[in-house]
């Protein structure tokens, strides 16, 4: 629930700015995809560089329209935005089921958007794999993730709002266990991002993980200029060695 309509335009302004100048000297750049409130997705799309930035919203509802006061639709998102946040573990805290989170993964998809599914687990247990594991199969259990266009972003709750991030071993091993379940549902290239207390002292860290597509960068991107330092450690592992 940050920031408010005029922060956020000028975040992206300055956000964009930034790409541009790094877009002169760089052959190619990370996909940077900006999620704000809902109230700032409408003045954020009249200026929004689609070279630059892609739009996200942060949650819809899994009907195209009805009595549900103070829901946003798919429907309503079409135009507006490229991705949708499903089932992010805020929204879980709130009550959403995994049953809630499947449909809406569903709506997303059927409205022509790309849902971004997140999972992780509560807690370090000893299932936590395979509580990970769970939520993702009931969250696409909906679709065909061989015919649909889907981001997947690991974010362990206990992480959360932590000075650090998941170690880095715990988050490959669970990464690489969730590639193999999306594959085994038959998608051929799966897209896994890190979620969860990711900040310029542990960017270089989780990005030597090769199995991690991306990162979720949450409070790092509400200042453009430590979002676009990011962002830069994102373009020098794309470019590669030297």
């Amino acid at each position: 629930m940050y920031p408010t309509v005029e922060e956020a335009q000028a975040v992206l302004e300055a956000l964009q700015a930034g790409l541009r100048q790094r877009l002169r000297s760089a052959s190619v750049l990370p996909r940077v995809i900006v999620c704000p409130p809902f109230v700032a997705l409408a003045p954020l799309r009249a200026v929004a560089d689609e070279r630059l930035v892609r739009l996200g919203a942060q949650n819809c509802h899994w009907e195209p329209s009805g009595p549900y006061t103070g829901e946003i639709s798919p429907t309503m998102l079409s135009g507006l935005v490229d991705y949708v946040m499903v089932g992010h573990s805020e929204r879980r805290a709130a009550g959403e089921t995994d049953q809630h989170i499947a449909r809406k993964v569903a709506a997303v998809a059927s409205a022509g958007l790309v849902p971004i599914l997140f999972v992780g687990e509560d807690d370090r247990g000893h299932d936590a794999r395979g509580h990970t594991e769970r939520r993702l199969r009931r969250g696409l259990s909906l679709i065909d993730v061989a015919e649909q266009p889907i981001v997947v972003v690991y974010e362990p709750t206990w992480a959360i709002g932590t000075e650090r991030a998941a170690p880095a071993d715990h988050v490959r091993r669970t990464v690489e266990h969730l590639e193999g379940v999306l594959r085994g549902l038959g998608l051929t290239e799966p897209e896994i991002l890190y979620g969860g207390s990711v900040a310029e002292d542990n960017v270089d860290e989780l990005l030597q993980l090769e199995m991690v597509d991306g990162l979720g960068a949450t409070r790092a991107s509400l200042d453009a200029d430590s979002f676009l330092r990011i962002i830069d450690r994102v373009t020098r592992r794309m470019a590669g060695p030297g």
